[in-house]
């Protein structure tokens, strides 16, 4: 059996708020096994840890790609009233950790600018860089074609959608050399863990907290899941060794 890695979604965002300086923290106290995380582009072409594609400024949502990074930076986040991480800050601090890092790269436009800011950093751990949006991967492709690039799948919500859809997305993967499939957990099955080994994708599942579906993940060979609770993932995973 695969041994199951724990990726911390955004963080220990059970715990923190999400994509924080606090989160990342707490996902090393937590011992997961990677940190996932998201960045978006602001108006001055930076990169910025954060998820939404709005930020309320003074009770009004605005776009992160409107806002300027001196901005952002006055803005901030959850109950602990935390700043928003710079790209830059967030790797700089990661390049102590050799945690494994995934990104998520919400923004399609703007990969040229990415690439040489993350081979500055000079990180030793492993990096994965993922995206729902296929554009992305392939301008990574070009690039940086040795870099691992994983493509995130949302739900369709219909199994008949599921099975469809699959064969073309395996195809799409091996055709662009990806690494991995990012699969929302109500894709997984054994059949489409079987599809992945025999594709040779690791195949990581999100968004999962429940400890049980995770232990099942486990058993049925999934070889990562993203979570909001790595804690709680691990004390499943090790109660499901004894």
């Amino acid at each position: 059996m695969t041994q199951l890695q724990i990726i911390a979604h955004r963080g220990s965002s059970g715990v923190c708020h999400e994509n924080t300086m606090a989160a990342f923290e707490r996902a090393i106290a937590d011992g997961a096994d990677g940190i996932e995380f998201d960045v978006r582009l602001t108006r001055d072409n930076e990169w910025v840890v954060y998820h939404d594609p709005e930020i309320t400024v003074d009770g009004h949502p605005t776009r992160v790609r409107e806002m300027t990074m001196h901005e952002i930076g006055r803005q901030r986040v959850g109950p602990a009233r935390d700043s928003i991480p710079r790209l830059d800050d967030f790797l700089g601090w990661v390049r102590d950790k050799r945690i494994p890092v995934v990104f998520d790269i919400k923004d399609p436009d703007g990969v040229e600018s990415l690439v040489p800011q993350v081979e500055r950093a000079g990180l030793d751990s492993p990096m994965l860089f993922s995206s729902f949006h296929r554009t992305v991967l392939k301008s990574l492709e070009h690039l940086q074609p040795g870099w691992p690039r994983g493509l995130i799948v949302a739900d369709p919500h219909s199994a008949l959608a599921r099975r469809f859809l699959l064969g073309s997305m395996l195809r799409w993967a091996r055709r662009h050399s990806l690494t991995s499939l990012h699969f929302e957990e109500h894709w997984v099955t054994p059949s489409l863990v079987a599809a992945m080994k025999k594709a040779n994708l690791s195949l990581a599942v999100w968004t999962v907290d429940d400890p049980l579906r995770i232990a099942l993940l486990s058993a049925l060979g999934v070889d990562a899941v993203i979570t909001n609770q790595p804690n709680v993932a691990l004390q499943s995973v090790s109660s499901q060794k004894k």
